[in-house]
């Protein structure tokens, strides 16, 4: 059955061998047949400038792949996409790029995938963790650990009462972040008043804020933890200034926190080569109940040394020179754990067909025999 996705971004991946990144992407309007889905990785996203180096590997290690765009994208439920393995890579951050439809999309495609069998790395319920701040909150509870107290929502009247006893300083963060989006440092109650009367613009897609506790980090730093399947890629430690940004991306723009300050949004990067194994393990559990298999988990070491744990992330950019400091291919590991789920899929779907094949004849052979 040929499966219509109707996308007007890019589609057809240019494999040439000067392809260099994002920027050589071919942009296409022409819907892949059944018979192509059946052999490829489909890339599901929305943000051109952080995939040019997913894309340049998978073409290095020869995986074949499919770039598929979904902030201004079409699909017709009953003819469901028919990839083997699909990688989804959209973010939480889509709004502020002007793509915050490819997020709702994304978590249809996803459930709609999965009703077909399909094998997703970063699946709906990764995807709930990554665009729910909330979520993410009451996942940290279950599992033990120290996070800050979180107070949830939906409109500014309903906040005012509820925030009486509430300890500040505080953040208010939309519920659907990323990339620090529209959070903001709030002093104090009449301050959380203050802003709750005077700005419009507060909530994000969900319609959901958070008021949550100010944790201070003892050396100014947010800690940041990678995994690919459980295997730690990278840890590395982020100092922000006048920045909520911490995103490592090259290319990812910081607002600042406090406009009126004269210093400069920017935030610096460190490798932390030595850090304590136990908290790894703790990360890497946050991360397996999650299901988020490509992902990151960030955590402030607070000034009496409590481990608070803030966010986690399904949607991984990798820095180049803590990477190198490091000693680690981040990329070419991602890769590897992408290709080796691709083929595993396909080994199934041969043996499932030739199971189809030897039943089909034997079943043939057995009313020949009875003729």
């Amino acid at each position: 059955m040929f499966s219509r996705i109707a996308i007007k971004g890019p589609q057809v991946i240019n494999n040439s061998a000067t392809f260099n990144g994002a920027h050589k992407l071919a942009r296409s309007t022409k819907i892949p047949s059944t018979s192509s889905q059946a052999s490829c990785v489909a890339i599901l996203y929305e943000n051109d400038a952080w995939l040019g180096d997913l894309f340049k590997e998978l073409h290095n290690q020869q995986v074949p792949f499919e770039p598929v765009r979904l902030d201004d994208a079409a699909v017709i439920l009953d003819e469901a996409p028919m990839f083997p393995t699909v990688f989804n890579r959209v973010s939480p951050s889509s709004y502020i790029r002007g793509h915050g439809p490819a997020i709702g999309f994304a978590k249809s495609m996803l459930d709609l995938i999965a009703a077909n069998g399909r094998r997703i790395i970063n699946d709906g319920r990764a995807f709930r963790y990554e665009t729910s701040k909330a979520a993410q909150v009451m996942l940290f509870q279950q599992l033990g650990v120290a996070t800050p107290r979180t107070l949830l929502f939906n409109s500014t009247g309903s906040v005012l009462e509820a925030a009486r006893s509430f300890t500040f300083p505080a953040l208010l963060k939309p519920n659907c972040g990323g990339s620090g989006a529209f959070i903001r440092h709030v002093k104090s109650y009449e301050h959380l008043v203050n802003l709750l009367e005077s700005e419009d613009d507060l909530f994000g897609p969900d319609h959901l804020l958070l008021l949550q506790e100010y944790v201070s980090s003892r050396d100014g730093s947010v800690v940041r933890i990678e995994f690919v399947d459980g295997q730690l890629i990278c840890a590395m430690r982020a100092f922000p200034t006048n920045t909520f940004n911490l995103c490592p991306a090259e290319s990812c723009e910081r607002t600042a926190a406090n406009p009126a300050s004269s210093q400069k949004a920017a935030v610096r990067f460190e490798p932390y080569p030595d850090i304590p194994p136990d908290s790894v393990a703790q990360a890497r559990e946050i991360a397996r109940a999650a299901n988020i298999e490509v992902g990151g988990v960030e955590y402030i070491e607070a000034v009496d040394g409590t481990r608070v744990f803030i966010d986690i992330n399904a949607s991984s950019v990798y820095r180049q020179e803590i990477c190198e400091a490091l000693g680690t291919n981040a990329i070419a590991s991602l890769v590897e754990f992408i290709s080796r789920e691709y083929h595993k899929e396909l080994a199934k779907d041969r043996f499932m067909q030739a199971t189809k094949a030897s039943a089909k004849t034997s079943k043939a052979q057995q009313n020949g025999a009875t003729l």
